[in-house]
């Protein structure tokens, strides 16, 4: 079964954040100012770009990011950032768009080298989350919780994990259907694909069950009943699960394909609380930024002397303030695509959001 990767929301918090066998590079960020980092969707079984995401706590209580692993797709993540008019220049390789006020709140920076120990969590990661997974009916997601120290030492703030096994609809209008009924990011089916792409399939990825993780009275529950499964448990059981029910989704995914090549578009919503969202990419990737149909996005190409990101050959996105939504568009690794093949879709895609 392909899948896409997780992705997912929150300050001042001891955070890891987990990428599946589509999910890589998980770091413990502990600075009140902190870029969080976001999981991206899990889309047939390739790896996600990494994306930071920075918030702004509200008063009163810790602001948290969620953890989802992800879709099913080659990957994507979503960005979710917050802005007024955005404006952008490039700065050397990497890219900066700024809103009104001058403030930065979509950039791209270098892929941060990966550690031993974010290599050792990353891979038990993926192969719990997988198991997890294994359990699940398409459609199905599911609050888990692992008797495993060498997880737990690094989940402090988000004890319980959560995974997702996609129901992929294999037409657009099923797609479209099961949007409107999740209230899931609406976007339009690409009239200029490339030659004989097609639409393969489609999913939606449920909303967070608990926005803000430990700060929810729900979800410290929820953790202590896991847990105490845990210390109940027979030795030699070391996964808990409990399924969840859930009705909305704030992430819409459809792939087109032709063979083994396909291009993928992810949207999804994002909140007041983010201000800022940094995409990374590796130093010698190119990242440019465009104006397409009036509105700012950026561009990436992966370089051909540097390993790629997961998250494709290519990448194209940009925010709809109006609506909240971040775009995005991306290819696989060995992609013929090129620019302008994105732009052809990003035009489909803007032509038809509203004014």
């Amino acid at each position: 079964m392909r899948e896409l990767q997780g992705r997912n929301q929150e300050q001042n918090l001891k955070y890891t954040d987990p990428k599946d066998k589509d999910l890589k590079n998980m770091d413990k960020l502990t600075e009140p100012e902190s870029v969080l980092k976001i999981q991206a969707f899990d889309v047939s079984d390739k790896v996600m770009e990494q994306v930071y995401q920075k918030v702004t706590p509200k008063k009163g209580f810790i602001v948290k990011m969620r953890l989802q692993p992800r879709i099913t797709a080659p990957i994507m993540i979503l960005l979710f950032v917050l802005g007024a008019s955005v404006t952008g220049y490039a700065a050397s390789q990497y890219l900066e768009f700024r809103n009104s006020k001058g403030d930065v709140v979509l950039n791209t920076a270098k892929t941060p080298a990966e550690t031993d120990a974010s290599k050792t969590y990353t891979s038990t990661y993926a192969q719990w989350n997988e198991k997890v997974k294994d359990r699940l009916q398409p459609g199905e997601y599911a609050a888990y919780y692992v008797k495993d120290d060498s997880m737990n030492q690094n989940n402090l703030s988000n004890p319980a994990l959560f995974a997702y096994k996609p129901a992929e609809l294999s037409s657009f209008n099923s797609l479209q259907d099961e949007i409107k009924r999740t209230e899931a990011p609406l976007f339009s089916n690409p009239t200029h694909l490339p030659d004989g792409y097609q639409f393969e399939f489609g999913y939606v990825y449920p909303s967070a069950a608990y926005p803000r993780m430990m700060d929810k009275k729900e979800y410290r529950a929820l953790t202590d009943k896991l847990m105490q499964q845990a210390q109940a448990a027979p030795e030699g059981e070391h996964l808990f699960i409990q399924k969840l029910s859930w009705d909305k989704s704030d992430t819409s995914f459809a792939r087109y394909a032709r063979g083994n090549d396909y291009v993928n578009i992810t949207v999804t919503k994002y909140t007041s609380e983010v201000t800022k969202t940094t995409i990374m990419q590796n130093e010698q990737d190119s990242a440019e930024q465009l104006t397409i149909k009036g509105t700012k996005a950026y561009y990436i190409r992966a370089s051909k002397t540097s390993n790629p990101l997961e998250a494709g050959k290519n990448r194209l996105g940009w925010l709809d303030e109006k609506r909240r939504l971040h775009f995005n568009i991306s290819d696989n690794q060995d992609s013929p695509l090129t620019k302008e093949d994105l732009v052809k879709i990003a035009e489909d895609l803007l032509n038809a959001s509203p004014q």
